[in-house]
């Protein structure tokens, strides 16, 4: 007689041929289910305490990937191997801005891979590159490229200095020079650099010329 295993036993459907025996008893017939083999999906973790069909698995993938740690069943399929899961990387995406700086992406935006803020000279660092990674929760981590302060701290040989309202990058002050020196009191107007530092001011005494 033959014996046809239903689907997911023993090589999906092979057939198998018993004979009746002279102790009117027929051979022995096996259909053991098919096995899987060990659950194992990359970036997650998974766990299946029985690999035969039609077991089910649990596949939790790893922070930063699909769903950030949320668990799925997967079975194990007539054709012997386990249902498709995969695990992706998060994507941060291209839309990271920072105010006054340039954004240079490195080979791809998803987990674990990284960007460089470049500020602008007058912003901290002036110029200077800060690297910020894609982090497990999709959203790139939030910087800032602050001006530069020059500060209160200018003083004037022979003037008076006024500050405006902020001392930050390209922000102006008015050196008001004393009287004797250059022009009798006129005012300069002095810049914020990119350097932090501010443009340079003088208050020379006035010149009579020559005594004639």
């Amino acid at each position: 007689a033959t014996i046809t295993c239903s689907s997911g036993y023993t090589a999906n459907g092979a057939t198998q041929i018993i004979t009746c025996q002279a102790t009117a008893t027929w051979s022995s017939v096996s259909c053991p289910a098919v096995d899987c083999m060990a659950l194992v999906v990359a970036n997650a973790v998974s766990a299946a305490p029985n690999t035969r069909y039609p077991s089910v698995g649990t596949v939790t993938c790893n922070p930063g990937y699909t769903a950030n740690g949320a668990s799925r069943n997967v079975s194990c399929l007539p054709s012997g191997k386990w249902e498709t899961y995969t695990c992706s990387p998060v994507d941060c995406g291209n839309s990271l801005t920072v105010s006054n700086s340039s954004v240079v992406y490195g080979s791809a935006t998803t987990f674990g891979n990284t960007a460089a803020i470049n500020c602008h000279q007058g912003y901290t660092g002036s110029g200077a590159s800060v690297t910020v990674t894609c982090p497990s929760t999709g959203v790139w981590p939030v910087r800032t490229c602050a001006s530069v302060d020059c500060g209160h701290s200018l003083t004037a040989a022979k003037g008076n200095v006024t500050f405006g309202s902020s001392t930050t990058f390209q922000q102006t002050a008015t050196v008001t020079c004393s009287t004797g020196y250059t022009a009798n009191g006129a005012t300069q107007i002095i810049t914020c650099q990119a350097t932090a530092t501010w443009s340079s001011v003088s208050c020379p005494a006035v010149d009579c010329m020559a005594l004639v």
